[in-house]
């Protein structure tokens, strides 16, 4: 293992980037970051092991090549096809072994003297038709703390190696070597034009130029097996030796165990900053878009009351048209006359009053019309209200994030039990009009004008009898006189009498009614209107209130990763001035 607590001062780091990553892991556990928890538990758990070298390239770039030729002897498969398909971490150990760690990983050891302090970890090539593979590698590369890349000379830096470079370098900020393998297929002039354009490129992509290694694993392998020095010194592989094992000493060694996790930890709050701040501002326009629906609804609302109103008025009108008629039915029929030809005629006066003032109109079935087409409306306009609420969460928020079980249903709601519900009530609201009823009306006339009759009978009785009696005496009698010439005039004024007190009872009880069958439906339809409103804005505002939470968290997230990304950037700036 490295040993990488020599000093206090050493202990002191390594005991804060440990610490750091300890709250780093619990802050991606508590946001739900499982895929980043699980890569900074594994950085946390190797910072205590040696370096961690990992060899990446393209498949049959030469990687377990060159694993085998460090190691003299072909411990991996190699090949021009496809032949490392999982994680290898070739450590030291006294013995020759290998042992399955998961699917995707196993552990090799062998005793070469460079593998105390280093872990060479072997990959899967990129850019295979085996897609995995590749994968693999990417998933692996966050633990990399040194990656030595290999490319090919008769291929080098192809598009799918700049991709790789971008996620290693550019992504994961990782030390890089490059190995540019298979020299010996190339003279010392195309070998120059090579490393150039390697150079050239890759300072294209990153803003400098990488120390490149040329290198032949093939003639490196057989030098070893064979013992051939010469050999061995034209492969260049003691120079890549010397460089890992030798010039990276522990000083180095200990930055990189360092650098890289902190590293890691800078471009992914970054990265995730952005994502957080993307979520607040989506947040924001959620919670405003929300907002103006609200508002709509109220107008909505208002727009609906104010149309009910001409149902009002309506009601009014028949109403009104009721009163007009009766008063045209009793200025007609209930007088002298009328009565008179009415007691010679087939049809009766409560008959005759209930078809002309209850049988063309009738204004029960005038009221019953309106109110329909108040339901109607209502209706009509609840079931806009839902598509807008429906059409609204669809496209503000589905769009972003499942549809929530409680986002409105149009089904559940316009043939829901309430509807029958407010029309029962309404209609049972309705039938305080049978007091008004033309058979109750009719008889009422009946008795105003019998009654009448027979009073204006008497009444002109006696003053005519008075008169004959005062006659037949031949004695002119004045208090007589006036006594009959008032029961006459009595007599004849007590249809008008009569009929005053009938309208004026007919009036208050239409006036009445008519107040409270308006007050009902202003009350009832409000009442409809004010619950549909009130469901569509409950489901709506519970979006508003989720945002509104989820606002809050994400703000909080943000305070915490600023926090943790201050204390990895004092680290860097720590480790980097020591």
């Amino acid at each position: 293992m490295l040993e990488i607590a020599k000093t206090p001062e050493n202990q002191e780091n390594i005991l804060q980037v440990i610490n750091l990553l300890k709250d780093v892991k619990k802050f991606f556990y508590r946001i739900g970051d499982v895929e980043t928890e699980k890569k900074v538990s594994e950085m946390a758990a190797q910072i205590s092991e040696p370096l961690y070298m990992v060899v990446a390239g393209e498949y049959n770039s030469g990687k377990s090549s060159f694993i085998n030729a460090l190691c003299g002897k072909r411990i991996l498969e190699d090949g021009p096809t496809p032949s490392t398909g999982k994680i290898t971490l070739l450590t030291y150990g006294e013995d020759m072994s290998s042992e399955e760690i998961d699917d995707h990983q196993r552990r090799m050891t062998y005793p070469l003297e460079g593998l105390k302090d280093i872990i060479i970890v072997d990959t899967p090539g990129t850019n295979s038709i085996i897609e995995e593979h590749q994968q693999i590698t990417e998933s692996f590369i966050h633990r990399a703390e040194i990656v030595l890349f290999v490319t090919s000379a008769d291929h080098p830096f192809t598009e799918s190696e700049r991709t790789f470079l971008q996620l290693l370098k550019g992504k994961w900020d990782r030390k890089l070597l490059f190995l540019l393998n298979k020299i010996d297929l190339k003279n010392d002039e195309e070998q120059s034009e090579i490393v150039t354009f390697i150079e050239k490129n890759f300072y294209r992509l990153f803003g400098f130029e990488p120390k490149i290694i040329t290198i032949s694993t093939k003639d490196a392998y057989l030098a070893r097996t064979s013992g051939d020095a010469e050999v061995l010194q034209k492969s260049n592989i003691e120079v890549v030796e010397n460089f890992i094992f030798e010039k990276m000493d522990y000083d180095t060694k200990l930055d990189l165990k360092i650098l890289s996790p902190l590293k890691y930890l800078t471009n992914v709050f970054d990265e995730l900053k952005g994502v957080l701040v993307e979520k607040v501002s989506h947040c924001n326009t959620e919670i405003k878009s929300v907002e103006m629906f609200e508002k709509r609804l109220r107008s909505k609302r208002q727009d609906m009351a104010d149309y009910i109103l001409k149902y009002k008025a309506e009601i009014e009108s028949v109403f009104s048209r009721l009163k007009e008629k009766v008063e045209n039915f009793l200025n007609y029929y209930v007088n002298i006359r009328s009565t008179v030809t009415t007691k010679f005629a087939r049809e009766k006066i409560d008959d005759k009053f209930k078809r002309e003032v209850f049988g063309i109109a009738d204004p029960k079935t005038e009221l019953e019309r309106i109110i329909n087409d108040a339901i109607d409306y209502v209706d009509r306009n609840n079931n806009i209200l839902w598509d807008m609420a429906h059409d609204y969460i669809e496209s503000e928020v589905s769009l972003q994030r499942k549809i929530n079980e409680e986002s409105p249903k149009r089904k559940e709601h316009y043939s829901s039990s309430r509807e029958s519900d407010k029309h029962v009530s309404l209609r049972e609201f309705a039938k305080q009009f049978q007091e008004l009823d033309g058979e109750l009306e009719g008889a009422r006339v009946y008795r105003v004008v019998q009654g009448g009759f027979i009073n204006f009978v008497v009444l002109e009785g006696l003053a005519i009898a008075i008169i004959i009696g005062l006659s037949t005496l031949f004695i002119p009698n004045i208090l007589g006189m006036i006594v009959a010439g008032i029961l006459a005039g009595i007599g004849f004024s007590i249809y008008p009498l009569k009929r005053k007190k009938y309208r004026s009872e007919f009036v208050q009880r239409v006036d009445a009614i008519n107040e409270r069958y308006n007050n009902m439906v202003q009350f009832e339809f409000e009442k409809i209107i004010d619950r549909v409103i009130e469901d569509i804005g409950n489901r709506i505002s519970s979006y508003r209130d989720t945002r509104w939470s989820e606002r809050e968290e994400v703000n909080r997230q943000i305070t915490d990763l600023k926090i943790l990304s201050e204390q990895t950037k004092d680290l860097i700036r720590k480790s980097c001035h020591t």
